[in-house]
C-alpha cells in the first residue's frame, strides 16, 4: 500500500515537471515594491485655539438684550461666548499662511454690515472666517500676503487676550477689524518698516462697489521701548447706486514701555468722508415750472469729519496681577460712523478699569468696569427710556493655546 502511494506521488511530480517544461513555465519573480513619495508637513505648522467667555451686568437695566455702539460684550445680564476660534498657521522661510474659523457674539455683531443678498459671497458664508491668507517672500525682507487678514488700523486687537482691557475702545469698534485684499510688507531697517494694502474696502469681504481701497502703515521704533505707528486708509465707501463718497482716515499710535512694570499708549484718529449729496437752492426752476423742486440734488463737495482720542496705561507690579486703565473721547457730530438720530450726534466719553489675574497662564481671569457718557441720551435705560450714561461690569474667562 505504501509503495502504491509512493508511486503515484513520483508520477505526479514527473508529470508536473514535463508540463512546466512544455509551457516554458517560469517561476514567478518577486514583485517590485513601488516607492511612493511622502509629503512631509512643514516644521513650523502649528494648531491653536482660543476661548473668550463672559458675563456682563448692565447697570442701566435695559429691556433690550443687546448693547449698542459696540461689538464686544454685547449681551446684557447673560453668560455667553464673545469669541472662540481654532486656527492652523505656517511660517516657513519662503511662504506663510493662516486659516482660522471663529464663532461668538462679537462675530455676529462685527460682521452684521456684510452684504446678505448675494449668493456666492454673503454674511452667513463669510463671517466665520477670521483669517484665510497665503503669503510669499519676494525678497529678503519683503512679503506679499493675499486673502482675509486682520486690519492694520488701531492699537487694540480683535483677540481680547492680547489687550490691556477686555472691551474695546470706540476707536477700535469703528475701524476695520479685518480686511480682504493684498498686503505688501517690507522691513527697511531693524527700526523702520511699512505695509501697503489694496483692499475691497472698509471692513468688508463681499464688495459693495466696484472700487478698491488703499491702506498704508508706517512703523518706527525709536528705542526697544518706544514705538510710533501711523496707519492710513483711503477709498470710496458708497454702493454703486449712490454717488462716490471718498473716505480718508489717519490713525497715529505711540506706545511707550516707561518702566518694566508700567506701559503707556496713546492713539489719535481723524476721519473725513465726502457728503452723500448737496441740495442747491434754485427757486427759479419752480417759477418756470411748478413741477420742479426749489432744491436741486447735486454732487457734494463738502467732507464730514469725526475724531477719536484714546489713552491707555497698564501696571504689572507682580507676575500674577495686571491693572489697566483707559480714557477715551469719540466725536462724531455728523454721525458718519455712528448713527444716533439725535441733535449732537455721537459725542461720548469712556472710562475703563480692568484687573487681570495671570496666575493660570495661558488662561486669564478678568474683571472690568466701564463707564460711558454721551452728550445726548443715546444709551438704553430701564423701562424703555434712554440715558446719557451707560456703565457695566464684566467678568471674562479666556484661554489662548
Amino acid at each position: 500500500m505504501f509503495k502504491t502511494k509512493l508511486y503515484f506521488i513520483i508520477l505526479f511530480l514527473f508529470a508536473f515537471a514535463l508540463h512546466a517544461e512544455d509551457q516554458n513555465l517560469e517561476l514567478p519573480k518577486e514583485k517590485k515594491v513601488e516607492q511612493t513619495e511622502t509629503v512631509s508637513l512643514p516644521k513650523s505648522l502649528k494648531f491653536g485655539g482660543f476661548i473668550d467667555s463672559y458675563y456682563l451686568y448692565n447697570n442701566n437695566l435695559p429691556k433690550a438684550t443687546e448693547r449698542k455702539y459696540t461689538t464686544q460684550g454685547v449681551r446684557n445680564q447673560e453668560f455667553n461666548v464673545n469669541l472662540a476660534y481654532i486656527d492652523m498657521k505656517v511660517d516657513e522661510e519662503k511662504y506663510r499662511g493662516r486659516l482660522a474659523l471663529q464663532y461668538g457674539t462679537s462675530v455676529n455683531t462685527n460682521y452684521a454690515s456684510e452684504l446678505a443678498k448675494d449668493t456666492g459671497s454673503n454674511q452667513l458664508g463669510v463671517r466665520n472666517l477670521q483669517e484665510a491668507y497665503v503669503g510669499f517672500r519676494l525678497a529678503d525682507k519683503t512679503w506679499v500676503d493675499g486673502g482675509i487678514y486682520f486690519g492694520h488700523i488701531g492699537f487694540e486687537s480683535w483677540i481680547s487676550h492680547l489687550n490691556w482691557n477686555y472691551t474695546r475702545a470706540y476707536a477700535l469698534d469703528y475701524v476695520p477689524y479685518y480686511s480682504t485684499g493684498v498686503r505688501v510688507s517690507h522691513e527697511f531697517t531693524n527700526k523702520f518698516s511699512m505695509q501697503f494694502h489694496v483692499m475691497n474696502g472698509w471692513q468688508n469681504i463681499t464688495e459693495n462697489n466696484r472700487d478698491k481701497s488703499l491702506g498704508l502703515q508706517w512703523k518706527y521704533k525709536f528705542t526697544p521701548s518706544l514705538t510710533l505707528i501711523v496707519n492710513q486708509f483711503g477709498g470710496n465707501e458708497a454702493p454703486d447706486n449712490e454717488r462716490k463718497q471718498l473716505r480718508l482716515y489717519n490713525n497715529t499710535i505711540l506706545e511707550w514701555r516707561a518702566l518694566e512694570w508700567m506701559s503707556l499708549a496713546g492713539s489719535f484718529d481723524a476721519g473725513a468722508q465726502k457728503a452723500k449729496q448737496s441740495l442747491l437752492y434754485e427757486p427759479w426752476w419752480n417759477v418756470w415750472d411748478s413741477q420742479n423742486p426749489i432744491y436741486k440734488d447735486s454732487e457734494a463737495k463738502a467732507f464730514r469729519h469725526w475724531y477719536h482720542g484714546t489713552f491707555w496705561v497698564s501696571f504689572k507690579w507682580d507676575p500674577a496681577y495686571r491693572l489697566s486703565f483707559r480714557v477715551e473721547r469719540f466725536y462724531d457730530p455728523k454721525q458718519v460712523m455712528a448713527q444716533t438720530g439725535t441733535r449732537n450726534g455721537f459725542m461720548s466719553n469712556g472710562y475703563t478699569a480692568t484687573l487681570d489675574l495671570l496666575s493660570w497662564e495661558p488662561a486669564l481671569l478678568r474683571f472690568e468696569y466701564n463707564y460711558r457718557r454721551s452728550a445726548d441720551s443715546i444709551f438704553e435705560y430701564r423701562n424703555g427710556q434712554t440715558s446719557k450714561k451707560e456703565d457695566f461690569f464684566v467678568v471674562a474667562f479666556s484661554m489662548k493655546l
